[in-house]
């Protein structure tokens, strides 16, 4: 019994460690909360899905830092880990999850869907390694890919190759019903097409999509 307490405090211990580590980062000390992240992670034996949590907050706490090859190297390993993590069922099947996204499009007015004719809808599983190496979160829900309208010019250079990638695997794990993984596919849609149209963050936050 001792031995199975000794190991239910060790536990609990990593995890205080680790909400201490994400206030600190949230109160803007994101060198100690580096520091105690890594404490963690040297303890070794840690549980692939807590090691992929404790990786994808060092992360993001050393890129606050302005280390981003550090981030990257660790939000390399957090993709790595959430591939290998045991997946309930999913929530909606590939043809339920794919008719809900044209779902949100077709809210679109039909003059911006005639805009969005030739950008391609890619539904996978997760960001690439390529792109988490480029400063990609690896849990992204979505990303546009591309030049937005108001961006464009006749000397840039046409084509345009643009795409909205959905990420099924990272909506998936981030919801816990149909409805509400329903409704961020739709969210994630018309964020990611507003993009394309050219709005910033902060237009999105205030329109409710982000």
């Amino acid at each position: 019994m001792r031995g199975r307490a000794a190991v239910y405090d060790s536990v609990m211990s990593l995890e205080s460690d680790f909400h201490a580590a994400a206030r600190l980062l949230a109160g803007g000390d994101a060198r100690a909360a580096v520091e105690r992240l890594r404490a963690v992670l040297a303890t070794g034996g840690l549980a692939p899905g807590f090691e992929a949590e404790v990786r994808y907050l060092l992360g993001r706490a050393l890129g606050a830092g302005g280390d981003r090859d550090g981030m990257a190297h660790e939000w390399i390993r957090v993709l790595e880990l959430d591939a290998l993590a045991v997946r309930r069922p999913p929530l909606l099947t590939a043809e339920e999850f794919e008719s809900v996204a044209q779902a949100a499009l077709d809210e679109l007015p039909q003059a911006l869907l005639d805009e969005l004719n030739g950008v391609a809808i890619m539904i996978e599983e997760r960001p690439s390694p390529e792109l988490v190496a480029d400063g990609i979160d690896p849990r992204i829900l979505g990303l546009y890919h591309g030049v937005p309208l108001n961006r464009r010019s006749a000397s840039f250079g046409a084509p345009y190759a643009d795409t909205i990638h959905l990420y099924r695997a990272n909506l998936e794990r981030a919801f816990t019903t149909r409805a509400a993984l329903a409704e961020h596919i739709r969210v994630t849609v018309l964020h990611e097409t507003a993009h394309f149209f050219g709005y910033t963050e902060g237009q999105l936050r205030s329109m409710g999509l982000a």
